[in-house]
């Protein structure tokens, strides 16, 4: 009997990515797997990101639903905007300034069959904006499959990323408004809580996603949003600890909570003020709070969870800032 190929939907939130948005949309036009749905959501940028789009799919004579919302809400906002259009059976999130091999689905939705998995998922190449790689994003997979728990583990570890666009999911465990909405960095938690509340994850070891790594993005100029770290941490320590687990998960959320949080809040604070040549007030916000943040009394958990560069991190920072940030600055 020839089971039923499920069928596939893109959501692509489009703001302020004009030079690269044709190129998201034809990475997707070019996908050896049909997807048979692409939903564009307009953030409301001020450039001409979405005319592009719709002129690359018209180009292309193809068919999608363009949603435009109320206001500039954000990435989370948006990705649930677009969820509520779509009728597949798998769901595909994707950046407007990223691409995807032409494999990428093919192989996603191979694997998601092989092993009756609920999010299938890739590893990343970074690269900048002369398409030169720079690094992947990811460890190897340790297996084809893993359950849910074993790859929220892997997310908490570090060895995998929550990235939404490197995944597809099964339309049913999403829900009405998965991400999180009016904060930055939406997919951490998300993916998580996602991963634990599925039976199997199937991934995929080669790199087939194109990330694109920006100066000035989120995740490297200090802004307001980059303190929604913290709210992550806190939505992160709610689903660890919303079940009994064992002590390994404990460690694993400390390695997390310093790597993650408070050791990127210190950098992209510290980079700001290396570029400006001045420590705004933002900055004496973000590095105060860290540095209240880091307790000396981590030090054994980290040592238990093998995390060596989050404890210097922690050592540095609370005691001697200012020798971190003149390393940090030449590194």
């Amino acid at each position: 009997m020839c089971r039923v190929k499920p069928s596939v939907g893109v959501i692509i939130p489009v703001y302020r990515s004009a030079p690269y948005v044709r190129g998201c949309i034809e990475s997707v036009l070019a996908q050896t797997y049909p997807v048979d749905q692409i939903v564009i959501v307009d953030d409301c940028g001020d450039d001409d990101s979405v005319p592009v789009a719709r002129q690359t799919l018209d180009d292309a004579g193809r068919e999608f639903r363009l949603i435009r919302q109320p206001r500039n809400g954000g990435l989370g906002r948006a990705r649930n905007t677009g969820l509520a259009a779509v009728q597949t059976d798998l769901v595909w999130f994707l950046d407007s300034d990223d691409e995807a091999d032409a494999d990428f689905v093919a192989r996603i939705v191979a694997a998601m069959t092989a092993h009756d998995a609920q999010i299938g998922v890739t590893r990343t190449r970074r690269v900048d904006e002369n398409g030169v790689v720079l690094q992947i994003d990811e460890a190897s997979p340790p297996a084809a499959v893993l359950t849910g728990e074993q790859y929220a583990r892997e997310i908490l570890c570090g060895r995998a990323k929550a990235y939404a666009c490197t995944k597809l999911f099964r339309r049913e465990i999403l829900g009405e408004r998965p991400w999180a909405q009016d904060q930055a960095y939406e997919d951490f938690a998300t993916s998580v809580r996602l991963s634990l509340s599925v039976e199997r994850v199937a991934l995929v070891a080669e790199p087939l996603y194109r990330y694109l790594y920006r100066e000035g993005s989120l995740s490297t100029a200090l802004s307001p949003s980059t303190l929604d770290l913290f709210v992550v941490e806190d939505d992160v320590r709610q689903l660890i600890c919303a079940t009994t687990r064992d002590a390994g998960w404990w460690r694993d959320f400390v390695g997390f909570r310093y790597r993650e949080v408070l050791t990127s809040v210190a950098h992209v604070a510290m980079r700001s003020a290396h570029a400006s040549g001045h420590r705004s007030d933002l900055y004496r916000t973000a590095l105060t709070r860290v540095r209240d943040d880091i307790s000396l009394g981590d030090l054994p958990t980290l040592w238990a969870g093998k995390y060596l560069r989050e404890m210097i991190f922690a050592v540095l920072v609370k005691l001697v800032p200012g020798l971190y940030s003149a390393v940090l600055r030449w590194r």
